[in-house]
């Protein structure tokens, strides 16, 4: 397939997101709700059916309330819940996007739900989707349908009509078989009040010069359905680095192979940002922690690549506005970051080239940054399990 800089084409289509803008009154830095097993966090949480594993992960109880009739399977199946205290944020929130670690052997599956209080009352419980690492027993799919006074759920984000300042989490454990659960190591939520990232004047500028050896992978050269897959693809690229970086074979993946694990029947297509994340992270049982973040700019990129840590961040442009882009526009599309210029500007890896030798590229700084800003700074970030991310990287709500 030839692709050509001036050609018309979109190279990966986007779930659909809020055009609503939200309130303006008050910009608060990007932050991140996170709880995971190893702070032994879920101890706090609310739990019916579920029980924690020794090392504090989630897991279904063995005494779990059977049933049948949930809208995904037709069979019997075991089911628990837990849910999350209540988070206070600071300066409020608009929009959410979760993102969790789990793993989901054959037969079983999980859905995560949000609520957020706005006012002093809480919405309703939106779905954020119904994950397996497998299709069967059920097919991994987002929820249509939920718009109401509130807010609105847009595949994988949670858009709200007015200012909230708390959030809650709940995760629905199912199991088909009785000697199987699934097992939730973390779970995060990405909340801004903001189309982000603002500005750049923070640089990192310790990064400068630095290039991590990110393998180069183009989503053009599966012409079927190849165009669209530019989530999957660096996803790809992000695990084959780990897979090298950490002599961990089994972190490797085709990019069909990560498209296929990662498709919501729903949207019906590989865009989901909380499904790229949680197929990241059950890679390998687990060797990776895997989260959707929004990040304020540039600078906690560089704080990321300075510790070895690439990402990927979800951009659109208009014709002019990306100096060296394959296309002459785009609504929708993920690429790879994987270092600086020493002068600054951005070193990525943009699966839209037309080939893997091609896939390299440096962007303008200033202009990747307003592409960025589409998405409120979406970033995939991925890092070995047992660690911590650098400091300063995201605003943490405990």
């Amino acid at each position: 397939m030839t692709l050509v800089a001036a050609s018309n084409l979109v190279a990966c289509a986007s779930p659909p997101r809020s055009p609503e803008e939200p309130p303006a009154e008050v910009v608060a830095p990007a932050r991140l709700w996170r709880r995971s097993a190893a702070e032994r966090d879920f101890e706090r949480f609310t739990r019916e059916g579920t029980t924690l594993a020794a090392d504090g992960a989630l897991e279904l109880d063995a005494a779990a309330p059977t049933g049948t009739g949930a809208p995904d399977f037709g069979g019997e199946y075991r089911r628990g819940v837990a849910i999350s205290e209540t988070q206070l944020v600071p300066g409020g929130f608009t929009s959410v996007v979760p993102s969790f670690d789990a793993l989901t052997p054959p037969g079983t599956w999980l859905e995560v739900t949000l609520a957020a209080r706005i006012e002093g009352t809480w919405t309703r419980d939106y779905a954020l989707g119904v994950w397996a690492f497998d299709k069967q027993p059920v097919a991994r799919h987002s929820v249509n349908g939920q718009q109401d006074a509130d807010g609105t759920v847009s595949t994988d984000t949670l858009n709200l009509k007015r200012r909230a300042d708390a959030l809650r989490m709940k995760v629905w454990l199912y199991s088909s078989r009785p000697d199987a659960t699934p097992r939730v190591r973390a779970l995060a939520a990405a909340v801004s009040d903001r189309r982000g990232p603002p500005d750049d004047g923070t640089a990192e500028r310790s990064a400068w010069g630095t290039v991590l050896d990110v393998p180069a992978y183009s989503q053009m050269l599966y012409p079927d359905k190849g165009p669209v897959w530019c989530s999957p693809t660096s996803v790809t690229m992000l695990l084959d680095y780990w897979s090298r970086k950490l002599e961990r074979p089994e972190l490797r993946a085709t990019v069909p192979e990560a498209a296929d694990r990662t498709y919501d029947e729903v949207y019906g297509g590989t865009g989901n940002w909380t499904f790229n994340t949680a197929y990241a992270s059950a890679m390998g049982g687990g060797a990776l922690h895997g989260l959707v973040a929004r990040l304020d700019g540039f600078a906690p990129v560089e704080r990321l690549v300075a510790a070895g840590l690439p990402v990927s961040i979800s951009i659109a442009y208009e014709e002019g506005e990306l100096r060296g882009s394959p296309l002459r526009r785009l609504d929708g599309h993920l690429i790879v970051v994987k270092g600086f210029t020493p002068e600054g500007d951005v070193v990525c890896n943009d699966p839209a080239f037309p080939t893997d030798a091609a896939v390299e590229v440096t962007y303008p700084r200033e202009q990747l940054l307003k592409a960025w800003r589409h998405s409120r700074g979406a970033t995939y970030v991925l890092w070995p399990a047992g660690t911590s991310l650098p400091d300063g990287v995201v605003g943490l709500l405990r």
